[in-house]
């Protein structure tokens, strides 16, 4: 954006001057920072934005913030952006902007093009973001679907933002779970085969595992006669083809990974043994009652945790911190990891031991994805992995379709739960959100075909008076497109990619209301051309947005 300041950050420029300016006087202390909060008020009479910077002020000058904010709104040159700037309650600043700054700052992304005004936030920055890593021991349900939708959509929005991104799934490949999987491939096996074994309660009892013991029916001549080794073959061989059904999921979500980077790798490459190694060498590992414990408690807040149990068997906390070093030493500069809520505990443990490996834990950021409850004729799907009775990820695709899935996954904030109400992501009305922004786009095309018909092109609208855009409705679709970049921006910032869920709605619910009103193509061809272009960025802003999501913009609807 270096030709072309957006408006928050024309008002950022007016308090800056008006900080320096209270500086010089000797009001405010020459070395003081300043780094002003602004924000759009809740409230439409309070402005078009809002600072706090009043506030920050005030315990470093030792003055009241209503003092503070009246002298800098003495010092303040607002006059070619602002109608007028208030000192509100307490404190507040309350910029009211000219609406000829709003068309006018319209007009020239609209000449400028969209997608060259994100701002740079993460200045070619490497992130790694590993998220759904769902253990290949049954197909991936709502909950993961979710974890899915949050870390693909976060990583369009950092793209989108400056960061240079890669998408990794760590595939729990290794441990006991695998070896459940192995177990009870082997019981459906012997069952197919006409020679039934007990098939313990602690199996996995899901259909899925009957299907890929089919599959080694037909390959007998490959399978171990020893139990043992056919129980660890089948293991394997399960354990793949899970994988190679999650995938097809992802991808029919939506969802395509750089990495898949297995666990197993970790020990074949000795990852393991060296990370261990350097904790016993560092003294942040000791051995108690016959096992291998981290000394957590020198870090944060938390107990001891056992690395190798007292059989010699590695805990998963053990290849976590080999994995984990692993990703820092691939030279990302942040590293994202996406886990289901139930996991929060584990987070001080994993901080702490990268802080004993001398990597910066606050390079680390975890975010929690809370539970589902999936909703169907008002009633809650029960769901279990290893009893079976669950919802695939897959099922629920293929009763709403991706762009339903994605969209509702992301229409509460990460760590809130989720009630997925799959008869509403069905229906074909206002009253599905998905269905309500894609209409608005669909019914701004077909403005557009009809705008067509009668001569108007696109070169046409370069030509277009946005003086013309008089009315309040227009100068609130102004505003509200323009804001897309600001939510953008705070959805990097913040690790939010529901903001951009939050905000369409917003959106197209201010179209719609304008839609309702105004004849957009008229007799009077100045105002034509002037609301087409209004229009013409409102359908790339929803197109864009949509995109980032990761759900598709139809024409026709």
């Amino acid at each position: 954006m270096e030709n072309l300041r957006m408006v928050r950050q024309q008002v950022r420029e007016i308090i800056r001057k008006a900080c320096d300016r209270c500086k010089g006087s000797g009001f405010l202390p020459g070395e003081i920072e300043i780094n002003p909060v602004i924000e759009i008020p809740r409230e439409e009479e309070h402005g078009d934005y809002s600072t706090n910077i009043a506030f920050l002020l005030a315990p470093k000058v030792r003055k009241s913030p209503q003092e503070i904010a009246k002298v800098l709104v003495e010092n303040m040159d607002f006059s070619g952006v602002c109608d007028k700037v208030e000192v509100a309650a307490k404190g507040f600043m309350n910029f009211y902007v000219r609406d000829a700054v709003w068309r006018d700052t319209l007009k020239r992304v609209s000449d400028k093009g969209l997608d060259s005004m994100f701002p740079n936030v993460g200045d070619g920055r490497r992130v790694l973001i590993e998220f759904v890593s769902s253990n290949p021991t049954g197909p991936l349900h709502i909950g993961h679907g979710r974890g899915a939708a949050v870390g693909d959509v976060l990583a369009n929005v950092l793209m989108k933002t400056g960061y240079t991104v890669v998408k990794e799934y760590y595939v729990n490949d290794a441990g006991r779970q695998i070896e459940t999987l192995g177990q009870s491939t082997y019981a459906r096996w012997r069952e197919l085969e006409g020679d039934p074994i007990p098939f313990e309660e602690h199996f996995y009892q899901g259909d899925y595992v009957r299907d890929i013991a089919a599959l080694l029916a037909e390959r007998k001549d490959s399978i171990p006669s020893c139990r043992e080794e056919a129980i660890r073959f089948m293991a394997r061989f399960a354990g793949d083809e899970v994988m190679r059904g999650i995938e097809r999921d992802l991808a029919d979500f939506g969802v395509v990974f750089d990495n898949y980077f297995r666990e197993t790798g970790l020990y074949e490459n000795g990852d393991v043994d060296e990370t261990l190694k350097a904790l016993r060498a560092q003294d942040y590992a000791y051995e108690k009652d016959g096992a291998l414990w981290f000394r957590t408690s020198l870090f944060e807040r938390d107990e001891d945790r056992v690395l190798v149990k007292s059989d010699g068997e590695n805990t998963y906390f053990a290849s976590d911190i080999a994995y984990h070093k692993n990703k820092f030493e691939r030279d990302f500069d942040i590293l994202v990891d996406i886990w289901g809520s139930d996991h929060h505990g584990y987070i001080p443990r994993l901080k702490a031991s990268m802080e004993a490996l001398g990597k910066n834990k606050e390079s680390l950021k975890v975010l929690l994805i809370q539970f589902v409850t999936l909703l169907k004729d008002g009633k809650p799907v029960g769901m279990s992995t290893r009893s079976g009775q669950f919802t695939t990820l897959k099922e629920v695709l293929n009763e709403v379709g991706k762009d339903a899935a994605r969209f509702f996954f992301l229409m509460r904030k990460s760590d809130a739960h989720l009630e997925f109400d799959l008869d509403l992501a069905k229906k074909t009305s206002n009253e599905n959100p998905v269905y309500y922004v894609q209409y608005a786009h669909a019914r701004i095309e077909s403005i557009f075909r009809v705008a067509n018909d009668d001569g108007i092109g696109a070169a046409s609208l370069r030509d277009a008076d946005v003086g013309l855009l008089a009315l309040r409705d227009e100068i609130a679709l102004i505003k509200g497109i323009l804001n897309f970049f600001n939510v953008v921006e705070g959805s990097a910032r913040s690790f939010e990619p529901h903001r951009i869920t939050f905000y369409l709605l917003d959106l197209v619910a201010r179209f719609h209301s304008y839609y309702n009103k105004t004849r957009v193509i008229g007799d009077d061809r100045r105002v034509t051309l002037a609301r087409l272009l209004l229009l013409d960025m409102l359908r790339q802003v929803i197109r864009s947005g949509l995109g980032i999501l990761g759900v598709s913009a139809p024409e026709k609807m």
